[in-house]
């Protein structure tokens, strides 16, 4: 008998604990976070220079660098860097501009990732691709009409948006995303699954959504009323818009130059393409098709360079680099994401 109390006793135990555990883990920490996540209580910077700030946090978000699995609580002023993941908790709501002015707003429960973002305003050239896993993010892009090259890019599980310019809101699962258009908005919205068609475009106040294994759903209007309500669950984007920035010439100053670039050590990653074009996308058809092209042209580049400048200071090499390898990527015909006009 007293054994049989024991055991029962000791049941009752570790249910109790396992249901501590649960309360003590914010509610979607588990989806959000990756497994393995250490936090860290000091911030370090990622790597290369800063591609965009944080402007304002409201509850739990958490910052990761690369594929680290270290986290940092964000704060008001807190840098971000190529292939950074923010991600927010139950409750967490997070606003950031990235170096070209674009704003973006994280609802509770998301995760995107920062996995390119290349801004010179001297050269005149904008490339962004973000990643998002799940959640609700609005997206504030900057129109840049004089650029000779301006892409940005998100992707979702299920689809992938494409726009110049727009104001405009994503929901995403791994089984569906929506995206909304807001005002003076084009928005090109289209299937992973079909992504040689000619994508759908979305103009003011249209919704359209993508199933997993299905085409883009017709375009259809959204009542005002529901868009406010969409808009209230965010962090507002409009008034700092409106106002410009809120950090003065500290984010001028990143404006004007060269931004997204890593430095030397980040070489690697840049000339890794293959990370890049086919994650998770399906373009691994193309890319056989350009492989010859980069045997053939990329590699001799990089020799060249080096033999040119080994003599040269960190700083030369450093701007050798930028000037050449990676405008000879960004420029090549290679596919960065799903190919699809602009």
């Amino acid at each position: 008998m007293k054994t049989r109390m024991n055991k029962t006793t000791l049941a009752l135990c570790l249910v109790l604990s396992i249901l501590f555990l649960a309360d003590s883990i914010p509610v979607g920490a588990a989806t959000v976070l990756p497994e393995g996540l250490i936090m860290e209580d000091t911030f370090r910077p990622g790597r290369g220079r800063s591609v965009g700030k944080v402007q304002q946090v409201q509850g739990d978000v958490v910052i990761m660098h690369g594929n680290v699995l270290k986290g940092y609580k964000a704060a008001r002023g807190t840098r971000l860097y190529k292939d950074d993941t923010v991600m927010t908790m139950e409750s967490g709501r997070v606003r950031f501009r990235l170096n070209d002015g674009s704003i973006l707003s994280l609802a509770f429960e998301t995760k995107l990732k920062l996995t390119k973002s290349v801004y010179s305003k001297k050269k005149k050239r904008r490339s962004s691709f973000l990643q998002m896993a799940l959640g609700k993010a609005r997206f504030f892009v900057v129109k840049v009409l004089d650029f000779k090259r301006s892409e940005f890019k998100v992707k979702t599980p299920t689809a992938v948006c494409g726009v110049r310019g727009s104001d405009f809101i994503l929901e995403a699962t791994g089984a569906e995303t929506i995206a909304t258009a807001l005002v003076d908005t084009e928005l090109e919205f289209q299937s992973i699954e079909f992504i040689e068609e000619t994508p759908i475009i979305l103009k003011d106040f249209e919704t359209s959504s993508v199933r997993l294994g299905q085409r883009a759903s017709t375009p259809a209007k959204l009542p005002e009323e529901e868009i406010i309500r969409m808009k209230k669950i965010f962090i507002d984007v409009e008034s700092d818009a409106d106002s410009g920035t809120d950090e003065g010439e500290d984010i001028q100053t990143e404006l004007d130059d060269d931004t997204g670039v890593d430095d030397v050590g980040a070489l690697g990653d840049e000339m890794d393409l293959e990370k890049i074009l086919l994650d998770d996308v399906g373009l691994e058809r193309d890319f056989k098709d350009k492989k010859g092209y980069l045997a053939d042209n990329t590699e001799p580049v990089v020799e060249t360079i080096k033999e040119s400048v080994i003599e040269s200071s960190k700083d030369s090499w450093s701007d050798t680099i930028k000037e050449s390898v990676i405008e000879e990527i960004i420029h090549s015909e290679l596919p960065e994401f799903p190919d699809g006009p602009l």
